[in-house]
């Protein structure tokens, strides 16, 4: 449970996104991901992912080069099949590389993936979060608004495009394997 604390700044961020998945029934794909590792070792580099106890995941990310920055997510998550999709929670997040910032800033990060029939439907609520106790930062919160929103947009960009890449080829095996 995240400690209660108040904000100076948050942004936030829905995304969805339908991958074709011509001749995979909702049955296959549900089966595919049914069990969390598989789409998420479709998804994230197998070496930097590793499954830790309770169905939950740490992963380290590639760096991502924001504005001045080169910062790196260190990420543990929860990873499980609920009813219709497999549901994925950031649980912890850290962030290095944004030097006395790195602790006042919370990254969270909810998605579901729903299986239909032909296709795979990803939904994500992401957010970037400033505590107020940041407030001898001198960036101006314009800046910051800026940051917060080029973050988000860089980690859309990446999801999708693992998505597209990863996730979709993963599928595609699986649907081939047990056709």
């Amino acid at each position: 449970m995240r400690p209660v604390c108040f904000y100076l700044l948050k942004v936030y961020r829905s995304h969805r996104l339908d991958l074709d998945l011509p001749g995979g029934t909702a049955a296959q794909l549900q089966a595919y991901l049914s069990e969390p590792a598989r789409p998420l070792n479709a998804l994230l580099n197998r070496k930097k992912v590793q499954q830790v106890e309770g169905g939950r995941f740490h992963y380290v990310s590639r760096p991502y080069s924001l504005l001045m920055f080169r910062i790196q997510p260190e990420v543990i998550f929860r990873a499980r099949w609920i009813d219709t999709c497999l549901q994925i929670e950031f649980e912890d997040c850290t962030i290095r590389g944004l030097g006395k910032l790195d602790s006042l800033v919370l990254f969270c990060c909810t998605a579901k993936i729903f299986p239909r029939e032909s296709s795979l439907l990803a939904e994500a609520n992401l957010s970037v979060e400033l505590k107020s106790e940041s407030a001898t930062v001198w960036i101006p919160r314009g800046v910051l608004q800026t940051m917060g929103e080029k973050a988000l947009q860089l980690i859309i960009e990446r999801l999708e495009k693992r998505c597209q890449t990863g996730l979709l080829r993963g599928a595609r095996g699986w649907i081939l394997k047990y056709a």
